[in-house]
């Protein structure tokens, strides 16, 4: 386990000019739920040496008495407990207080486990020992996602003074697809199928329809960077050599840089970056690993693989699909998160009817 910690936080750094998103969105208050005297105390120890005024709970019954006593922005909750489970406390929370988020804990990885938690609302999972500079990163998560609904709530009230439609969001993220897919014309139909992929691997998460939306979202946009990469080595027949292949790398970058500045879309240019991202920290552009790679960039990561090797380049020919699924499952905790790469290898069985 990794305990060393940050360094303390600055409770005014990212505060904004004046209009008070981080005063009203930021994670302040923390309810920390776990029947482990040890992990409450040193996970409080390190969230309070970071800014964060945290509370605990020894079990679920004592959390639910706290929640209705007190305001909190996060739980952080074991899901093993006894008497009532985490899920359970889980579910009561998002039936009473739907906009608190829960991060859960689970002392060994079940995906079972790990299911239930995202169907019942959870924002994210890690499991013990955990690394405490990761927890911090998915808080820090948790503030941005405030964040942006806070600005979503603006622009919806704009929308409505001026019949501003859903439907030009989409037709935009849909404009910016093609033009990304008609520069890599072997590349025509990937984001759809790569969308259909990751909204499968959500369906069985449980993902509401707004996570949908933007893991959509994301999925058609995830290579639009690419409109930033020469065309020669876009359209290569052949294999790229190093020096190309550092180019085209950019890609996700790119992409990033195009789409912040899109307030609609700004949620979603994060998940574009890191889609390159691996779980052993090997991937591209940042190298980051594990749980501290967004998780709807670890589902696009997934997506994007199956997609690409199952489909025809002039250089090779489409992977057939149980080849694919083999490659998946080997790939599982080195490319991709195992948790998800085995959501997504039960739900393409369950699609082409087979166990």
């Amino acid at each position: 386990m990794s305990t060393e910690p940050l360094p303390d936080r600055d409770l005014n750094q990212g505060a904004d000019d004046g209009s008070g998103d981080m005063a009203t969105t930021g994670v302040r208050r923390i309810l920390l739920v776990d029947d482990e005297e040890g992990i409450r105390e040193s996970l409080s120890t390190y969230l309070e040496t970071n800014g964060f005024q945290v509370d605990t709970a020894a079990d679920a019954i004592a959390a639910r008495r706290m929640i209705g006593e007190s305001t909190y922005d996060l739980v952080l909750t074991d899901i093993s407990m006894p008497e009532v489970s985490g899920l359970d406390l889980l579910a009561q929370i998002k039936d009473e207080h739907p906009s608190l988020e829960v991060i859960m804990i689970t002392g060994y990885l079940d995906i079972s486990f790990a299911i239930q938690a995202m169907r019942r609302g959870a924002y994210d999972f890690f499991t013990k020992p955990f690394n405490y500079e990761k927890i911090l990163l998915t808080i820090e998560r948790v503030e941005e996602k405030r964040r942006l609904e806070d600005q979503a709530r603006r622009y919806e009230s704009l929308r409505q003074q001026k019949q501003f439609e859903q439907q030009a969001i989409l037709e935009t993220t849909l404009g910016l697809a093609r033009a990304g897919e008609e520069r890599d014309r072997y590349n025509i139909g990937h984001g759809k199928r790569t969308a259909e992929f990751a909204l499968m691997i959500a369906d069985k998460l449980g993902y509401s329809d707004e996570r949908k939306k933007n893991l959509r979202y994301a999925s058609l946009l995830h290579d639009v960077g690419k409109i930033g990469i020469d065309d020669q080595i876009l359209n290569k027949p052949g294999r790229l050599d190093e020096q190309e292949f550092a180019a085209i790398k950019r890609h996700s970058e790119i992409g990033e840089y195009i789409l912040t500045p899109i307030s609609f879309l700004s949620d979603i240019a994060e998940v574009v970056r890191h889609h390159h991202e691996r779980w052993d920290g090997t991937g591209y552009p940042d190298g980051i690993a594990g749980e501290a790679i967004p998780i709807d960039a670890r589902i696009l990561c997934i997506a994007d693989y199956f997609d690409s090797i199952t489909s025809a380049r002039p250089y090779r020919r489409p992977m057939e699909t149980e080849k694919a699924r083999a490659l998946i499952r080997e790939e599982a905790g080195k490319t991709f998160d195992p948790t998800l790469a085995d959501v997504f290898l039960e739900g393409l069985g369950a699609a082409l009817g087979q166990a």
